[in-house]
């Protein structure tokens, strides 16, 4: 057949293809991932202790404590709640609350931020650059961050550091290429955050969850250890509270790559974001989930993208990168920060320590939201 009389085909492609087809693909002038820093950045970690219940309360092995968010339609943290707004059950049976805290001046807090590197957030990391730059200066100087970028290779990228610049600038560094192996990136974040410095822990994962083939989802697509249930049971058990936010063109209807096999061309640009699956997991992980949309950015310099040898399979050399309002992106700082620094600690006295699986916390607020997750508790010291 003629170069003329080739057929041309337009098809959704998996997040199979893109680890093909988006292989060697980077973010402005590096060619490949970070390494670890040789410096782990200033660390001036603060003496700040979350206040401790009763010795009587902490002491008896049936006595729980919850860290307890409250969120009102538009994502802001419902503050000066008091004890009698909230009930709690067993088995669905009411239990009294035992102590109540409002958290104010809240200690020092340890957040790891989780970054998709994948194929399909070539056009995505610039949106994510722009909201932990937004996000950092609103933490507190004594919080320490740790970010963490999950791909085919995960890597740490910035370790524990009080220096928020540091790690906002090495974030600029990260590449993206390749596949999803979300729920083995997840978990080792997960299980690197839960070695931080301080006790209260905040995970922020940024991902896109772009359909798959046809649409199908394609949430994960290359994880060899770690699953769906075992990030959600890890996330439950590691006493961390979890944000999800899904970066992308919500209406994007396909997850688009320029690709040649032979005859054949497959696909567009990788703009899409998975919410309504990427909403279920933050539910699944009893967090809350932010979506931050965005165009390309047509005015801004086109992505590159490298393709190595893949036998035939050539992608696309450059796309535009994708923006997302900055009045969205600010509002989305604001809200999250505001929800890290303000929460509700709960004690219950239960039946027994396996009861605990049973519990729920409800705020009679409208329709606002109640998370909420079991944290360690401390004793004081006699």
């Amino acid at each position: 057949m003629s170069a003329g009389g080739r057929i041309r085909i337009s098809a959704h492609i998996g997040a199979g293809l893109l680890a093909i087809a988006l292989a060697g693909c980077v973010i402005g002038a590096p060619t490949a991932p970070v390494q670890v820093p040789a410096s782990h950045g200033q660390l001036n970690l603060c003496t700040g202790a979350p206040a401790l219940p009763p010795n009587n309360l902490a002491s008896n092995p049936n006595y729980v404590e919850f860290s307890v968010d409250v969120i009102d339609s538009t994502g802001a943290p419902t503050i000066g709640l008091a004890q009698s707004d909230f009930v709690a059950t067993e088995n669905d049976r009411p239990v009294p609350i035992a102590y109540f805290r409002a958290e104010q001046d809240r200690p020092p807090v340890a957040i790891g931020i989780l970054v998709d590197k994948s194929g399909s957030m070539v056009t995505k990391l610039p949106v994510v650059s722009a909201s932990v730059d937004a996000l950092l200066p609103k933490l507190d100087a004594c919080d320490e961050v740790m970010l963490y970028a999950f791909g085919m290779d995960p890597i740490v990228v910035q370790d524990f550091t009080t220096d928020h610049a540091l790690a906002a600038e090495r974030l600029k560094l990260i590449g993206a290429w390749g596949g999803t192996p979300f729920y083995d990136g997840v978990s080792q974040g997960i299980a690197r955050l839960d070695a931080s410095h301080y006790p209260d822990r905040v995970a922020i994962i940024f991902t896109d969850d772009a359909p798959g083939l046809l649409g199908s989802p394609s949430l994960d697509n290359g994880s060899t250890i770690a699953t769906r249930n075992g990030i959600v049971n890890s996330a439950l058990n590691s006493q961390s509270r979890f944000f999800v936010v899904g970066v992308g063109k919500p209406d994007a209807k396909q997850f688009p790559i320029g690709i040649g096999i032979g005859p054949w061309a497959i696909g567009s640009a990788p703009n899409g974001v998975g919410a309504a699956d990427l909403k279920t997991l933050a539910t699944d992980l009893q967090g809350e989930f932010y979506l931050i949309a965005a165009e390309p950015d047509e005015n801004a310099p086109k992505v590159k993208v490298q393709p190595r040898d893949t036998g035939g399979v050539e992608a696309t050399p450059s796309y535009y990168p994708l923006a997302a309002d900055p009045g969205e992106i600010e509002q989305f700082a604001t809200a999250l920060a505001s929800q890290i620094d303000r929460h509700y600690t709960i004690g219950l006295i239960t039946s027994g320590p396996a009861a605990t699986n049973h519990i729920t916390i409800k705020a009679s607020r409208g329709n606002a939201r109640t998370t909420f997750h079991q944290i360690k508790v401390t004793s004081a010291t006699p």
